[in-house]
C-alpha cells in the first residue's frame, strides 16, 4: 500500500515513502536522518511492530497527520502472544492521530471491523456502505479490473497486480489519494504503472513455466490470497514453501490449515524441511491429497529443481 500510495500521490505531490522494509524506529530514523527534504510534501511511513507500544513509539517519532490501517491478523504471535494484542498495537497508530487527521479502515477485514476506533475514520471495502467501495472485480492471471464509487462518482481500474485481496489495497491508497485533494478520474492511468513488489505475488517467467514468488515472510491471510491467485493460472500447479513462522501456538494449526487449503488447488507440492512442515503434510492428506505427489527438500534450490523436474503426469 505504501508503494501504492507513492504512485498515486505523486500526481500531485513531491512524495518520499519509506523503502524496501524500513518499518522499524531506526530504519525509519535512517529514512528521516537522510533522504526527507523541506522540497517533500507527504511523506508516507510504514510501520511494523512484533511487540505492543511499537506503533506508538514510531508514531512519537513520525507524529502522523493521518493513518490508514490496512489489516490485522495473526502475525507474530510468538512475540504477540494473542490477536488482542495485535489489534491494540494496530490501533495505537489511530490513538495518536490529531483530531483533525483522517483515520482510513479496510472494513473487509473482520479485525478491524470488530474493533471501531472513536476517531471519525474513512472506510473502504466491497460493500457500498462504504466511503469508497469496489465493484464489477474481474481478476485473471494477466491482471485484475474493477469499479471504484465514491458519493456519484464511478471510474473503472486495472491494474497488473493479482488477486481480491489487491484490489482492496489498491482502493485504499485511493481513497488516501482522493481525501488528500488528487481527483478520482485523474488515478487509473497512474494504477496502471504500479508493480508488484519484489517477492510479494511477483510474476516472472522461465521458459514455459510461470512463477509467482511471494517469498516474503507470510501469515495465515496471505497464504489464502497466494494460493488463491494460483488458482487463476491454468496448467498445472506447484507449490514450493517452508511453511508459516513466528505464529506462536498458533503456528502448528495455521500450517495444517494451509495444507487443506493447498490440497484443493495444486497439483503438486514440494515441502522444504521435513519436520517443521508436518502440519502441512497431515494438512494435506487428511484433505485426500495424493502424497505421492508430496516431495521434500532440504533446501529451497533442492526443492525448486524438484519442481522444474515435474511433469504432468508425474
Amino acid at each position: 500500500v505504501k508503494f501504492m500510495l507513492g504512485t498515486l500521490l505523486g500526481a500531485k505531490y513531491n512524495v518520499l515513502v519509506t523503502p524496501e522494509s524500513y518499518n522499524t524506529p531506526l530504519g525509519i530514523t535512517k529514512t528521516i536522518r537522510t533522504s526527507l527534504r523541506p522540497t517533500h510534501d507527504i511523506f508516507v511511513c510504514e510501520m511494523g511492530a512484533k511487540y505492543v507500544g511499537e506503533i506508538k513509539e514510531i508514531c512519537d517519532i513520525v507524529n502522523p497527520n493521518h493513518g490508514i490501517i490496512t489489516s490485522i491478523g495473526p502475525q507474530h504471535l510468538e512475540s504477540f502472544k494473542s490477536l488482542k494484542n495485535v489489534v491494540k498495537t494496530k490501533f495505537e497508530l489511530a490513538d495518536s492521530l490529531d483530531k483533525s487527521g483522517m483515520l482510513f479502515l479496510n472494513e473487509e477485514d473482520e479485525n478491524i471491523k470488530a474493533n471501531p476506533h472513536s476517531h471519525p475514520s474513512i472506510t473502504y471495502g466491497l460493500s457500498p456502505n462504504n466511503n469508497y467501495y469496489a465493484s464489477d472485480i474481474q481478476v485473471s492471471s494477466k491482471g485484475t479490473s474493477f469499479f471504484v464509487h465514491h458519493n456519484d462518482e464511478r471510474v473503472m481500474f486495472n491494474t497488473i497486480l493479482l488477486g481480491q485481496h489487491n484490489v482492496i489495497n489498491l482502493l485504499g491508497a485511493i481513497a488516501v489519494c482522493c481525501e488528500l485533494g488528487v481527483e478520482l478520474n485523474k488515478l487509473p492511468t497512474l494504477a496502471k504503472k504500479i508493480q508488484p513488489v519484489e517477492h510479494r505475488l511477483q510474476l516472472s517467467h522461465r521458459g514455459n513455466t510461470t512463477v509467482i514468488d511471494d517469498a516474503y515472510n507470510s501469515n495465515p491471510s496471505g497464504v489464502k490470497a497466494a494460493i488463491n491467485v494460483l488458482s487463476l493460472f491454468d496448467g498445472f500447479k506447484i507449490v514450493i514453501t517452508p511453511g508459516m513462522i513466528e505464529l506462536g501456538s498458533a503456528q502448528e494449526e495455521e500450517n495444517y490449515k494451509f495444507g487443506v487449503t493447498m490440497a484443493n488447488v495444486c497439483d503438486y507440492v514440494v515441502l522444504v524441511g521435513q519436520k517443521q512442515t508436518e502440519p502441512i503434510f497431515k494438512g494435506l492428506t487428511d484433505s485426500g491429497f495424493n502424497p505421492e505427489k508430496i516431495f521434500i527438500a532440504e533446501s529451497l534450490t533442492e526443492g525448486a529443481n524438484k519442481a522444474f523436474s515435474l511433469q504432468p503426469d508425474c
